[in-house]
């Protein structure tokens, strides 16, 4: 598409990478990206004890909370973080998109008509997908997961 404007936004998709770490790592680092949003776990982490055999565990329920109150503020019905081999994903709903985004890709018709207007999720193949905002015949990218 010659008409797509890219900016060098961060892509949707993998924001902590811990695959080759550990679990508990991957919960720490999840927990401060929270609380860069606002998330307070000042209270849970004043009962925390490393030394304690229940470290893990305890962490790993801080960070599902970090997870629950990041997807509370998501704006968009159809983006959702997930944990996923000790990694924080913000993961796209393809089925949940469709409330929101006027035009979605599919085998039939890959891109919107070209009078078209708004936002539209690209969605390849092998399931990678692309939300676009469509404006005076140019497509601008807002973000991909790939």
């Amino acid at each position: 598409m010659t008409n797509t404007i890219k900016y060098d936004f961060p892509k949707v998709g993998c924001y902590i990478d811990e695959s080759a770490g550990g679990a508990d790592a991957c919960n720490e680092r999840t927990i401060k990206f929270a609380e860069d949003y606002g998330f307070d776990a000042g209270e849970w982490q004043d009962e925390l004890d490393e030394t304690s055999e229940d470290y893990g565990q305890e962490l790993s329920e801080i960070a599902d909370n970090a997870v629950e109150f990041l997807n509370g503020l998501e704006t968009r019905s159809f983006m959702y973080w997930q944990f996923e081999d000790n990694s924080l994903y913000l993961m796209v709903s393809i089925e949940n998109a469709q409330e929101d985004v006027g035009f979605i890709s599919s085998k039939d018709q890959e891109y919107p008509a070209d009078d078209y207007e708004g936002e539209w999720l690209h969605v390849s193949d092998h399931g990678n997908a692309t939300l676009y905002v469509r404006e005076n015949g140019k497509d601008r990218e807002i973000w991909g997961v790939v």
